[in-house]
């Protein structure tokens, strides 16, 4: 399972949401939030990965996976980050007129 989460509060002026409209589009060109992209890193420590497929189905279910597996919570991984390496504009201090590498919205 690969779960994205995101802090959308700063978002919640009502006149982003004018017209059926919503103001988020994925970096890729995708203005509905259908589409995700994912890229692997596999960060499993020792077993852990090993232990989780031996327990699918009796100890572990989806998400919830505590009794085999130390998970963390949402608000610490929310608050996990790591630096912009591609120095480019992405928005920081006010809104995009096109995208990073100008891709287009779909």
């Amino acid at each position: 399972m690969y779960e994205i989460m995101f802090d959308t509060t700063p978002f919640n002026n009502p006149d982003y949401w004018k017209n059926g409209k919503q103001p988020f589009v994925y970096s890729f060109g995708d203005p509905t939030g259908y589409g995700q992209h994912a890229d692997y890193l596999f960060g499993w420590q020792g077993d852990a990965l090993q232990r989780a497929m031996d327990a699918l189905g009796t100890k572990c279910a989806s998400e919830d996976c505590t009794k085999v597996l130390k998970i963390q919570d949402g608000k610490n991984a929310i608050g996990c980050t790591k630096p912009q390496l591609a120095k480019e504009d992405v928005g920081s201090s006010t809104w995009l007129q096109t995208l990073p590498g100008n891709v287009q919205v779909l």
